[in-house]
C-alpha cells in the first residue's frame, strides 16, 4: 500500500481523469483511504478532498454516493454543500445525512422538505433535534405518518399553536392521539381537550401524567364534569331567564332573580353574519357572565366542547348553537364545515349535555381566576 502522501498524490492524479468510471473509482478511493479509515485529515487534505467531491459526487455511482454520505454525516467539517447535495440525493444515499448531519441549517432542511419525497421528510423528523421552524414545515405538508413521526421525537420542538391545530385534528383521526397525549411539551389544557374523547387508556395517562388522585375531582374536564354536575343540580333552577316576549322574538331577557342583562341568542348570529366579530365577544360574554379573558379561552382556547357548553348553560337552543358553531368555526364557508365530521361530534356533544349540569360548569368559570382558567 502506497505511503499517506503518495496515496493522496495519486488520488489528486486520478482527479484529472473525465471518465465516469475513474471519477467513481476516485471517489470509492477517498471513501476508503480519507474517511472510512478515520484518517486525520490536514486543512489543506481536507479542502482538496471535499473540492474533488462536490465536483464529481453527482457523476458516481449510488452505492459509493451512499457510502460517502454515511461517513460525511457525522463529520463537523463536511462543507455545507456537500452536504446539501448528499441530503437532496435519492432517500438510501440521503437518509444518514438527512438524520445526523449538524453541518445542514433549517434553511436547508426546509428546502427538502418542499422539494424531496415523503421519505425524506420522513428522515428529517429522526434527527435528533428539529427546530420549530422544520416542524412547522412538516406539519403544514399534511402527511399523517410524517406527523406522527414527529410527534414521537422528544428532540423535536413544536409551537402551542401547531399542537394546538394537531390536536383539533387528532379529534377525527386517532393515530395521531397517542403520540399527542405521550409528548412530554403537550399543554394541561390541551390535555384536557382531548381527555373528553381519547380512550380509556390514554386518558388514564393524562390522569397520570398532570395530576394526583386526590385532585382529579376538580380537574375532570367536560363530559365528567357535566355528568357529576347533573347529580347535583337537577333541582336547582340555574341560568333560566324569562323567555323573549311574542312581540319581540329576539329581544334580550333577564336572568332569574337578578336585573343583569342577557342578549337573545340571535343577536350573535346576527352579529356573526354581518362580520363584527368585537360585537359577537361583547354579546357572548352578556350571555355566559364570563370575564372578557374567559371568553376569550373558551371561544379560541378550549376547542368547540367548551363553546357547547357555555351555549347549552346559557339556553341556546340546538338549531341557533349550530348556526353559531358553523359561522364561527366554519372559516368563512359555514355551510361546507356542516358536512365535516368536526360539526357533526360537536353537535353530538351539545346534544348529550344537560343543562342543569352545564350551569354548574359554567358556574365555575366565571369564579376561576384567568391565569388559572381551566376547563
Amino acid at each position: 500500500m502506497a505511503e499517506p502522501n503518495q496515496a493522496f498524490q495519486d488520488l489528486l492524479a486520478a482527479a484529472r481523469s473525465h471518465s465516469r468510471e475513474s471519477r467513481t473509482l476516485l471517489a470509492k478511493r477517498i471513501n476508503e483511504l480519507c474517511l472510512a479509515s478515520g484518517r486525520q485529515l490536514t486543512p489543506r487534505e481536507a479542502a482538496l478532498l471535499f473540492d474533488i467531491l462536490e465536483k464529481l459526487i453527482r457523476e458516481v455511482e449510488t452505492s459509493v454516493r451512499k457510502q460517502l454520505s454515511a461517513n460525511l454525516a457525522e463529520r463537523k467539517d463536511t462543507p455545507r454543500g456537500l452536504a446539501r447535495i448528499l441530503a437532496g440525493d435519492v432517500i438510501d444515499v440521503a437518509y444518514p445525512m438527512l438524520v445526523q448531519s449538524k453541518v445542514l441549517e433549517d434553511s436547508d432542511l426546509i428546502q427538502i422538505i418542499l422539494d424531496r419525497a415523503t421519505d425524506h421528510r420522513l428522515a428529517i423528523t429522526k434527527r435528533e433535534e428539529v427546530s420549530e421552524e422544520v416542524s412547522d414545515s412538516l406539519i403544514g405538508m399534511g402527511e399523517r405518518k410524517v406527523v406522527t413521526s414527529l410527534l414521537r421525537n422528544e428532540g423535536a420542538r413544536i409551537e402551542p399553536e401547531a399542537l394546538s391545530d394537531l390536536v383539533e385534528q387528532a379529534m377525527d383521526d386517532p393515530e395521531l392521539q397517542e403520540p399527542l397525549v405521550k409528548r412530554a411539551d403537550l399543554p394541561e389544557e390541551l390535555a384536557m381537550r382531548m381527555y373528553n374523547w381519547v380512550g380509556d387508556a390514554l386518558r388514564k395517562h393524562i390522569e397520570e401524567k398532570f395530576h394526583d388522585d386526590d385532585e382529579l375531582p376538580n380537574w375532570r374536564p367536560a363530559d365528567e364534569a357535566v355528568s357529576q354536575a347533573v347529580r347535583e343540580a337537577l333541582r336547582e333552577d340555574v341560568f333560566t331567564g324569562a323567555p323573549p316576549s311574542a312581540a319581540d322574538p329576539d329581544a334580550g331577557t333577564f336572568s332569574s332573580g337578578s336585573t343583569d342583562y342577557r342578549p337573545h341568542p340571535r343577536t350573535l348570529i346576527r352579529a356573526l353574519r354581518d362580520g363584527d366579530i368585537y360585537r359577537f365577544e361583547e354579546l357572548f360574554r352578556d350571555l355566559t357572565d364570563l370575564s372578557a379573558g374567559s371568553v376569550a379561552k373558551v371561544l379560541y382556547d378550549s376547542g368547540p366542547e367548551a363553546i357547547a357548553i357555555a351555549c347549552k348553560a346559557s339556553n341556546v337552543d340546538r338549531d341557533i348553537f349550530a348556526e353559531i358553531l358553523a359561522l364561527l368555526q366554519g372559516g368563512g364557508n359555514p355551510a361546507n364545515f356542516r358536512q365535516q365530521p368536526a360539526f357533526q361530534k360537536t353537535m353530538d356533544y351539545f346534544d348529550r349535555i344537560d343543562a342543569a349540569g352545564a350551569a354548574r360548569v359554567l358556574a365555575t368559570w366565571r369564579q376561576a381566576p384567568e391565569d388559572r382558567w381551566r376547563r
